[in-house]
């Protein structure tokens, strides 16, 4: 089982109606709930790396991305690229019915500072298409 702070990548998942394919996640959360009735065991965010310097420019004009750099993950092998979360989207999942391997995790300062951002954001979509 996974733990607050793993990166874990889905092997298929769904957004907004589109069911799209592999892609890392850092975890927020592994408590038990329920969210609109349905059970969730855990609680991401959805994680991606820059391609360019005009594509960060870009995913940085929207309020709830979240930058951070290479240097603040703990993978094996990893790409080595900075990046950025989408803070302003919690995906619920329900473990049980997720296919997902961990990858690696966050440090402990990037997970922090990371909390502290979705603390001060003024809107948060709750994305309940994976339960």
């Amino acid at each position: 089982m996974c733990k607050v702070g793993d990166i874990i990548v889905v092997k298929e998942y769904t957004s907004q109606g589109r069911t799209l394919k592999r892609h890392s996640f850092v975890v927020l959360s592994t408590e038990q709930g329920k969210i609109r009735g349905l059970d969730y065991d855990l609680i991401c965010n959805v994680m991606s790396s820059f391609h360019s310097e005009e594509q960060r420019r870009f995913k940085l004009g929207f309020p709830g991305n979240f930058e951070y750099p290479a240097s603040s993950e703990n993978i094996k092998n990893g790409h080595g690229k900075d990046g950025y979360i989408k803070a302003e989207q919690l995906y619920y999942f329900d473990s049980s019915k997720t296919d997902f391997y961990i990858l690696g995790n966050v440090t402990p300062e990037l997970f922090n500072a990371l909390i502290e951002f979705i603390d001060g954001l003024d809107e948060i979509e709750a994305i309940v298409d994976n339960l």
